[in-house]
């Protein structure tokens, strides 16, 4: 069964203190506590407290920061809300799909990224996760605010702990790589097949297929280590 001490919950470019303190009354309903806020648009204030209720030391320990990307640095198993297609390459789960891969328990740190009220999660903020989240709605009034959306998350999260508990130590744990050594091998990789041509520069969309691959398999670091020893093979082969 997961920890949900994992578990970050990374609310990015929130416009409204409301939906904040919404935010954390649904983590604390669900059990989750670990509150991050990128690039907020919006204090926490009085009416955070109040959407709060009883949830305000979930505001208390609140981690404020302008970079996500230093957010996600120790995250091996990173979850991006989204609530339309997207033109980017990357596996969509539902809330149910997302809470039996998160249950497996097979990672050290998991990040819940939920953007910005008006426009979600920009394709450059969503290129950054392992994988997208879609919550289905009425096709015709799609509209789910930020806390309805979380709540969902989570409780399904938080079903599949409580009453599946059937996986616990049946699965090869392996140490998978966080998301900053995952990214490091991605820019090396990119490098490497930017010098041999492979990768134009007028070509954006293949760099990021290429990543969502890697970033899908959940390399253990051992797998990056020795990825990234072929890349240095290939760099000194070329010289």
């Amino acid at each position: 069964m997961i920890k949900f001490s994992k578990v970050k919950i990374v609310l990015v470019e929130t416009s409204h203190p409301g939906n904040i303190g919404s935010a954390a009354r649904a983590m604390k309903t669900m059990g989750f506590s670990n509150l991050y806020l990128v690039n907020p648009k919006c204090e926490i204030n009085e009416i955070s407290y109040a959407m709060a209720s009883h949830a305000g030391d979930i505001l208390d320990n609140a981690h404020v920061s302008n970079n996500l990307s230093e957010v996600l640095g120790n995250c091996n198993y990173i979850i991006g809300a989204t609530a339309r297609q997207r033109d980017i390459p990357i596996e969509i789960l539902n809330p149910r799909e997302i809470a039996n891969k998160v249950n497996e328990d097979l990672y050290d740190e998991i990040a819940i990224l939920l953007g910005n009220e008006a426009r979600g999660l920009t394709n450059e903020q969503l290129s950054l996760c392992s994988v997208g989240l879609h919550i289905p709605s009425n096709k015709e009034y799609t509209s789910l605010n930020l806390a309805s959306s979380l709540q969902i998350i989570l409780y399904e999260i938080l079903f599949k702990s409580e009453n599946d508990a059937s996986y616990i130590n049946k699965i090869d744990k392996e140490d998978i790589a966080s998301n900053e050594k995952l990214s490091g091998f991605l820019n090396h990789m990119n490098k490497v097949l930017k010098d041999i041509d492979f990768i134009k520069d007028d070509r954006p969309m293949i760099v990021r297929k290429i990543d969502h691959i890697f970033k899908k398999a959940s390399l253990s670091e051992e797998e990056i280590n020795i990825l990234r020893g072929v890349l240095s093979a290939i760099e000194n082969h070329s010289q």
